[in-house]
């Protein structure tokens, strides 16, 4: 009798732990679809419980049968002896185990604090905000940055454009067109002329700079005279040797040299210059020297080419604010030819 209740005691402890471990193992399906990553406070406390050299693991089981289910065969007096003073030795070499190992762990890690309860679900809820706004938004931020060049440009081409539109050009006479390179026959023309040393940028900036106060009457009385197109730069010679770059604004064609302000600045001249045979190359970008010496190599590959005699030295020609994108700029390199 008392062998048939054992057996039967076995089987029901063996169909137990069966049913236990598969209660488990579905505990965990679940807990994994309805929260399928934990919170950064939970993985912490997990973290910290795996290296807990104590932890043990719970089955279903053991957390939620009642004790007596949970072993049906009661030790005898040797063998609970027996495991005392296993356990009694164990938690002592785990203990001085543990206390090693928790010191060292916890002098590897960061000072943490633990906030509030009130003030961590505030963080919680502000860091998940922003993990959802970097994680859903980089299409839009990416969406802002093209449109706001988009607009940038669009402006830059539009103010380009009204500049274009108003400002005044000398007239010339196309004679010869022969793809991006134009034989041009220039009227006369009054320019305003102030010589700048230096390199190439630097001079025509100063240049620049000191030509638009005197038309915008800063350095002189009298009225402002118009901004016209385009700004012209060339090497200034005195006595057969280079001084530095001549920077000049052609004057409206309104005015002559009797009708125009004089200067008051000794640095800024009045010149009439003849009409003129001008060879032009036409090109865009952000002017630089070699971009230049490329479109200028062409030029001169132009004149021998077609047994053109130049005269004097290449001028170079800017149409466009500085703030225009390159794509949009118009620049030339003129250089004078006999007729």
């Amino acid at each position: 009798m008392s062998r048939d209740r054992s057996a039967l005691l076995d089987s029901l402890s063996e169909s137990l732990q069966s049913i236990g471990d598969r209660l488990s193992e579905l505990e965990g399906e679940v807990a994994e679809r309805f929260d399928p990553r934990p919170s950064r406070t939970e993985r912490v406390r997990r973290a910290l419980v795996r290296a807990n050299p104590f932890h043990h693991e719970p089955t279903f089981a053991e957390r939620y049968l009642p004790d007596v289910f949970s072993g049906w065969h009661t030790p005898s007096r040797s063998d609970a002896r027996r495991q005392l003073r296993a356990l009694r030795d164990a938690s002592e070499d785990g203990y001085d185990h543990a206390r090693g190992s928790l010191a060292g762990l916890f002098s590897s890690m960061p000072d943490l604090r633990l906030p509030r309860p009130v003030s961590f679900r505030r963080g919680m809820k502000a860091q998940r905000g922003v993990d959802r706004l970097g994680e859903h938004n980089r299409e839009l931020t990416a969406l802002l940055v093209a449109g706001g060049a988009i607009a940038a440009v669009g402006a830059a081409y539009y103010v380009t454009k009204r500049i274009q539109d108003h400002a005044e050009e000398p007239d010339y006479e196309a004679v010869r067109e022969d793809g991006a390179i134009e034989i041009r026959d220039y009227e006369a023309m009054i320019v305003a002329e102030t010589v700048k040393s230096g390199y190439h940028e630097k001079a025509r900036r100063l240049g620049f700079e000191t030509l638009y106060d005197y038309i915008a009457a800063k350095t002189r009385s009298g009225k402002k005279i118009k901004m016209t197109t385009p700004v012209l730069q060339q090497l200034a010679d005195d006595d057969g040797r280079t001084k530095g770059w001549a920077v000049r604004f052609v004057m409206p064609k309104k005015h002559t040299l009797a009708s125009l302000p004089k200067p008051g600045r000794d640095d800024v001249k009045l010149k009439e210059m003849p009409a003129r045979r001008m060879v032009a190359i036409r090109f865009s970008g952000n002017f630089n020297a070699s971009l230049a010496s490329k479109q200028l190599m062409s030029l001169y590959n132009y004149l021998a080419d077609n047994n053109l005699t130049q005269k004097g030295d290449p001028q170079y020609a800017f149409y466009n604010p500085p703030w225009t994108p390159g794509f949009m700029k118009r620049n030339e390199i003129l250089i004078e030819i006999e007729r």
